[in-house]
């Protein structure tokens, strides 16, 4: 009963958008009061949270991520994307995909990935026959690969809630976010077929496609290092952070030549408020996970949910609706935060993988994020081209299809998360 007071104090308090982190702090500490626990429990569990060297990846990976954008690899791998893929029908489409993988590759963080790809290609398509709405949703959707393709910081954060392995999280996510861009892909040609939007195709030079190839070399081997160190067992995935900043570093700053004092000023400042945002959110959440625990939360939502229906498919498609309407409606890390400790024993219960579950997780949260009211991707691309919501929303449609048959696919299927981990690790 006590709990449930709590619980409609919080969402009270979001609705009134105070800032989650304020808001768990605030309910942690009624609850504390009323329950006549000493609230120097309250400090112990924020200090325990921020304690944690896997999280240490996070403001890491965040980093990378800023500096390749800050020295122009961006560019560079759009460049020769462009030259590979102008030949194809709806070349400038399938090369926004593409890019959207590489840049995955470096930093895991989507609303990065979503402006980058914004500024750089949405002009660019419109003038060659793209309708701006679509250009904007492409480069939304593309952006969703970001967090499924590792590294990823949802992942991060994941594992370290259900103490599972981050790299076999990290491997796990890997086909998934493969799949996003080939949906994405097969959904342009549909649209191109229908004769809706695109592109004519463009020939490109062999030796166009080699210089542009050559300049991208470094980025693209970025992935390549970062990645096949983790499978190698050379390195964890906090050590696979810091060695991509430090890459990054010597590739801007020696190689490029293009990095400089202001410009790695500017990428410690964004990654400071970015990772400030994210681990503010996870101290505050850890008290609100000791009350989740001493009022037995975990077993509530089981048993209720169980007494809803015994047959996973259903439970599946009931934990799926109820990802997808909070990821609408919450910041993904307050929801991974607030509900993996509660579904983690549902998902035991029938036999879901807490690997697998990770992977369900964040592709319903992702999808979220490209969805009204809130959909924070949505609202970051529309607001660097001008698109509006509902011009976006409209186009939009084959996509949101084509994200939920992949959601399908993770959730009915396991094998298209747990096959490439069982094959790399075990």
């Amino acid at each position: 009963m006590m709990f449930g007071w709590i619980l409609l104090l919080l969402i009270v308090l979001i609705v009134l958008r105070v800032r989650l982190a304020f808001a768990l702090l605030l309910v942690s500490l009624v609850y504390f009061w009323f329950a006549d626990i000493p609230n120097q429990i309250i400090p112990s569990r924020i200090m325990a949270a921020t304690q944690s060297f896997p999280l240490l990846a996070i403001p890491l990976f965040i980093l990378a991520g800023n500096l390749m954008n800050k020295t122009g690899m961006t560019e560079r791998l759009f460049r020769f994307s462009t030259a590979a893929l102008r030949s194809v029908p709806g070349g400038l489409g399938h090369v926004v995909v593409v890019v959207g993988m590489l840049m995955a590759g470096t930093s895991g963080a989507a609303i990065a990935d979503a402006a980058a790809l914004a500024r750089i290609s949405v002009d660019e398509m419109e003038k060659n026959g793209y309708p701006r709405p679509l250009g904007s949703v492409i480069c939304a959707f593309a952006a969703t690969m970001g967090p499924l393709i590792p590294p990823s910081i949802m992942f991060i954060i994941f594992s370290w809630l259900a103490g599972v392995s981050v790299n076999r999280l990290f491997i796990a996510g890997a086909i998934p976010g493969l799949l996003v861009g080939v949906f994405m892909m097969i959904t342009i040609l549909i649209l191109l077929r229908n004769k809706r939007t695109g592109d004519a195709p463009v020939r490109t030079t062999l030796a166009e496609i080699l210089t542009t190839g050559r300049a991208a070399f470094w980025p693209i081997i970025m992935p390549v290092v970062v990645l096949g160190g983790i499978i190698a067992g050379i390195f964890t995935a906090t050590e696979a952070a810091a060695i991509a900043v430090v890459y990054a570093l010597l590739v801007g700053g020696v190689i490029f030549r293009k990095l400089n004092a202001t410009l790695v000023w500017e990428a410690l400042h964004e990654t400071v408020v970015t990772s400030s945002a994210i681990m503010l959110i996870v101290a505050a959440s850890y008290p609100f996970g000791w009350i989740l625990s001493a009022e037995q939360v975990p077993q509530g939502v089981l048993a209720y949910t169980t007494g809803i229906s015994e047959n996973p498919i259903v439970l599946l498609l009931i934990v799926n609706l109820m990802l997808l309407l909070l990821g609408m409606i919450m910041e993904t890390t307050a929801v991974l935060l607030i509900v993996v400790p509660m579904l983690l024993p549902l998902m035991a219960s029938i036999g879901v993988d807490p690997i697998q579950f990770g992977v369900i997780v964040s592709a319903n949260l992702l999808l979220g994020t490209i969805t009204p009211p809130f959909g924070i991707l949505m609202f970051t691309v529309c607001s660097i081209t001008n698109v509006s919501t509902v011009a976006f929303q409209k186009a939009a449609i084959p996509f949101y299809i084509a994200f939920l048959l992949l959601i399908g696919l993770v959730t009915y299927v396991p094998a298209v998360s747990l096959w490439l981990p069982s094959v790399l690790l075990d």
